[in-house]
């Protein structure tokens, strides 16, 4: 904790008999690294050029004095990035105060005593060394983290993948219809303007919105015909199913699972389901992946009906726009049906 040798320390004094005494001093007792300048105007360019861990300014020097010199370096170095030692002939609080009012860390009068400056230059040297440590642990411990997290993220995404990939084998006519689902809603975020990390959030996410459906009984889940009254409102369950099988979670991208698979079938004239949720209560993410949902569900061929033509989805979609969907997303649609097209191409089943 001792060793300064790989420490920098900057003196500044326009007196070169005291700036060298000084520099001698440091060097010899302390063992630090010293630069030592005889002018202030050069103290800038210095501590840009080097890293400096503690400096000792005089007061009374031409051209910049020490207390403007001060202001000017605690605009960017905190009294524990960078410790200053003022020296000064000028006797008094009021001196002293001031010095300490602009950020000195200490103070030393002259004549100066040779044993004064050592230990105080090695004190404020120990200081620097442990913030420096500290900092250094601080950054190692923060890199663990984000690493911990990469691997958690990793963990959490394999773990809704293999949800989805569950709840396709047990709703095994859709096909590629969750992935799809995914890559659908990731184009309409991002043509919606949402910051590309959420909108990959609701690409991953949305292929579980009809996870709940794994609590559906086969009989009605597998029906070749349309449902009747009593088995569509079992059916409708499977929105609330999925709060069950997903359950509480930190993870924003299990909670964003979850929103969207509780939310994806409302409606946005509020004429939906389990809620009743109306326009803007919809979280975006649910009316993201109810209009990918639909569509992709009308192009598909499903036991009960058979696969609609592209043009006749899209006109279904527009025709819906401020009833079951939101108008404004609607709207993100028409503008990318290129895209739309092309994925429906490329993961066709």
């Amino acid at each position: 904790m001792n060793d300064f040798s790989n420490m920098n320390v900057l003196i500044c004094d326009d007196s070169i008999a005291n700036a060298l005494i000084l520099t001698k001093l440091v060097e010899d007792e302390v063992g630090a690294n010293v630069i030592t300048l005889t002018d202030p105007r050069k103290i800038k360019p210095t501590l840009v050029e080097q890293s400096i861990d503690l400096m000792l300014l005089d007061l009374e020097m031409p051209h910049i004095n020490g207390f403007e010199v001060m202001e000017s370096v605690r605009k960017t170095y905190k009294p524990d990035q960078l410790p200053v030692i003022i020296i000064t002939g000028l006797a008094g609080k009021l001196t002293r105060n001031r010095a300490l009012t602009h950020g000195a860390n200490d103070f030393l009068n002259k004549p100066i005593d040779q044993i004064e400056v050592e230990l105080r230059v090695k004190n404020l040297l120990k200081i620097r060394k442990s913030y420096i440590l500290h900092k250094r642990s601080n950054e190692q411990l923060e890199k663990k983290i984000q690493q911990r997290t990469i691997e958690l993220n990793q963990s959490i995404k394999g773990l809704l993948s293999s949800l989805a990939r569950a709840g396709e084998l047990k709703d095994n006519e859709t096909g590629k219809h969750v992935i799809r689902v995914g890559k659908f809603a990731r184009i309409i975020a991002d043509g919606y303007g949402l910051p590309s990390n959420i909108a990959k959030m609701i690409e991953l996410t949305a292929p579980l919105h009809d996870i709940g459906k794994i609590g559906i009984p086969d009989n009605i889940l597998l029906k070749p015909g349309k449902l009747n009254e009593q088995e569509r409102k079992i059916m409708n369950k499977h929105t609330s199913y999925a709060n069950l099988i997903i359950g509480e979670h930190d993870s924003p991208l299990i909670q964003m699972a979850k929103s969207i698979a509780m939310s994806h079938h409302e409606c946005w004239d509020g004429s939906g389901y389990p809620n009743k949720l109306q326009e803007e209560s919809i979280p975006i993410e649910g009316r993201i992946t109810a209009i990918a949902d639909v569509f992709d569900a009308l192009t598909s061929n499903r036991p009960y009906k058979v696969a609609w033509p592209f043009d006749e989805a899209v006109h279904y979609i527009k025709d819906q726009s401020n009833k079951s969907f939101d108008p404004s997303l609607v709207v993100v649609f028409m503008n990318n049906l290129l895209d739309i097209e092309e994925v429906s191409k490329q993961l066709a089943d």
